[in-house]
């Protein structure tokens, strides 16, 4: 007999670690059984991956995400944020009851980054995700040129740059002037930061006899309102005899677009004006500079378009 229950232990023993492959115990209280879920308990995961319907993680007076403290009306038994508890929807009464345990799941429920398509490996807190969202690096923007149906990160607009349309994207170090030339068949080229990888975007367009040039960094509105913030230095110089010299130069804020919605209008914001006889055939050659500046220094919102300064000649 103590054979037979000596057996049935052990088979007993098996088919828990069976069931433990699969995700599921079978509750046992005898012998090796025993000892066998205490080893498939120590063997759990401290994080699970689930699916709920999401409006149970919303405040059900305002529809927004719910944030701690969270409360319970004792009517019907909303469940409702902080603001909404003296009083949501017309047949219900205060909500005094709060939700400790509740408080616990809203402040440790995670989600996937909206963008993790785009790159972002994040998982955040729920409630906390459209502030994420709004800063997140790897939120998608548009290819500027026409007819591209490109949606990406800045980085993979980059590579996307590179690959697709034969321009690779030049990177230039802050603070430092670059001589860069510029095809102008195209109407828009990319450098990046070697410090930071923030992607700036160069336009060239036609304006009468010359031709405008701005610059922007791609970059959500929020990353532009709480920085980095950059100014930048466009020239031209181009020498003759030993006192005669034609000069264009501009230095402004760098202005920010998200490319969200398609292509920003050509030398948007402030623009360098590049006469004819400062051109070499297809090609502009300019120097860039540009620089990481204090938040009192520059207001990047700006995107008026002021008179661009004329060419001077100097004697």
């Amino acid at each position: 007999m103590k054979e037979g229950e000596s057996r049935a232990t052990r088979v007993s023993a098996k088919e828990v670690k069976s069931e433990s492959e699969k995700g599921e115990v079978t509750m046992q209280d005898e012998g090796e059984a025993g000892d066998a879920l205490v080893a498939v308990e120590s063997m759990a995961p401290t994080q699970i991956d689930v699916r709920m319907d999401v409006t149970l993680l919303h405040c059900q007076g305002c529809l927004l995400p719910l944030k701690p403290p969270v409360f319970k009306c004792d009517a019907v038994g909303h469940v409702v944020c902080y603001y909404c508890r003296a009083g949501h929807r017309v047949v219900c009464s205060r909500a005094n009851t709060h939700c400790g345990q509740l408080d616990k799941v809203v402040g440790a429920a995670k989600v996937p980054c909206p963008y993790k398509a785009f790159g972002c490996e994040r998982y955040v807190v729920f409630h906390e995700a459209a502030d994420h969202q709004r800063v997140c690096q790897c939120a998608p923007c548009t290819c500027p040129e026409s007819a591209c149906t490109f949606v990406g990160s800045r980085a993979m607009l980059v590579d996307h740059f590179a690959t697709h349309h034969q321009r690779p994207a030049v990177t230039v170090r802050y603070g430092r002037s670059w001589s860069l030339s510029f095809s102008l068949s195209h109407s828009w080229h990319l450098l990046v930061g070697e410090e930071d990888r923030s992607v700036f975007l160069v336009s060239l367009c036609p304006l009468g006899a010359g031709t405008a040039v701005s610059l922007m960094c791609i970059r959500p509105d929020s990353e532009a309102e709480t920085g980095p913030w950059f100014w930048c230095k466009l020239s031209i110089e181009r020498r003759g005899g030993d006192k005669d010299y034609d000069l264009v130069l501009m230095t402004s804020a760098v202005i920010s677009n998200a490319l969200s919605t398609g292509a920003p209008p050509l030398c948007q914001g402030m623009f360098l004006v590049v006469p004819q006889e400062l051109l070499s055939g297809d090609t502009l050659t300019l120097t860039v500079r540009i620089d990481l500046t204090p938040p009192a220094v520059v207001a990047p919102k700006s995107t008026t378009t002021p008179q661009a300064r004329a060419p001077r000649r100097m004697q």
